[in-house]
C-alpha cells in the first residue's frame, strides 16, 4: 500500500548481465542530481543460499554476531553501516530504509517476483518472454538498448533516457498508478 509520506519506490528486475547494476546507478546518479535523497537496495540472491560472510573476518562487529548479535551497527559522525540478521524480505527492508533514513526515493535493485512496482531491464525479447516465465511480476515499463516493440503495454525506456524515465516514474507514482502490478506473466 502507497502512503504520501512513503518514499517514492522504483523497483528494477532482470536477469544477471542485463544491465539492473548500470541503471540503478543511472537513476540514482539522475535523482541525486535533482536534489532527491535517495536510498539504494541490492538484493543479492546468491547470499540467500550463501555462509554468512558479510562481516570482515575477525572484526569486532563480526565477532559479535558470532557471539549472538542479531544486528550489528559501525558507526561515525559521518554516517552509519547497519546489518541485520533478522529474516524478511522486500517490504521489511523498505520498513527498515524509511526507519532509519529520511529519504524521497528507494532504488530496489531484484526481486522479480515481489509484488511492487518495477522496471524490466531486459536484452530482447527472449529474454523478456524469460524473464516472465521465471515468474516476474508488477513490471510498470521496460529498459531494453536494442528491443522496442510497437504496441507493448508498458513504455519501453533505453539506458540512456534515466531522467525521462525518473521523471515518468514520479508521475505515475503520484498518481498511484504503480501500486499494483500492470503486466504479469
Amino acid at each position: 500500500m502507497r502512503d504520501a509520506e512513503a518514499p517514492v519506490i522504483i523497483g528494477i528486475a532482470g536477469f544477471s548481465g542485463s544491465g539492473k547494476s548500470c541503471l540503478a546507478e543511472a537513476l540514482v546518479r539522475e535523482a541525486a542530481a535533482q536534489g532527491l535523497r535517495v536510498a539504494y537496495l541490492k538484493h543479492d540472491g546468491h547470499a540467500d543460499e550463501a555462509a554468512d560472510d558479510w562481516e570482515k573476518p575477525g572484526s569486532d562487529t563480526a565477532r559479535a554476531a558470532q557471539a549472538g548479535a542479531s544486528v550489528t551497527m559501525v558507526a561515525s559522525r559521518r554516517g552509519f553501516l547497519l546489518r541485520s540478521r533478522q529474516e524478511g524480505g522486500f517490504r521489511e527492508w523498505f520498513a527498515a530504509i524509511r526507519a532509519v533514513a529520511d529519504v524521497d526515493v528507494v532504488i530496489a535493485e531484484g526481486g522479480k517476483r515481489e509484488v511492487h512496482a518495477k522496471i524490466a531491464v531486459v536484452r530482447g525479447e527472449d529474454e523478456w518472454r524469460r524473464l516472465l516465465a521465471a515468474g516476474a511480476t508488477a513490471i510498470a515499463a521496460v529498459v531494453s538498448s536494442d528491443w522496442a516493440p510497437e504496441g507493448f503495454p508498458v513504455p519501453v525506456f533505453r539506458p540512456h533516457q534515466a531522467r525521462d524515465l525518473l521523471a515518468w516514474w514520479r508521475d505515475r507514482w503520484r498518481e498511484g498508478a504503480l501500486v499494483a502490478p500492470t503486466i504479469s506473466g
